[in-house]
């Protein structure tokens, strides 16, 4: 079972994988909400969202 350091870097690389792949307009986010809500809850789906927000405050460390 992943420690909490590695469960928080999963949740980065996913919020980044989206964020790669246009998930940036309100729309798109919308979408993805209603897509993640479905197959892992709306819990899920707001931690997701929250952490693309971190990340996208982020992303000139990551994003090349």
């Amino acid at each position: 079972m992943p420690d909490q350091a590695d469960r928080q870097h999963m949740h980065e690389c996913e919020a980044r994988h989206w964020l790669r792949l246009g998930y940036t307009t309100e729309a798109m986010v919308d979408e993805l909400r209603e897509k993640i809500t479905t197959k892992r809850g709306a819990a899920a789906a707001e931690r997701l969202i929250e952490e693309m927000r971190r990340e996208w405050r982020r992303r000139g460390e990551w994003l090349t």
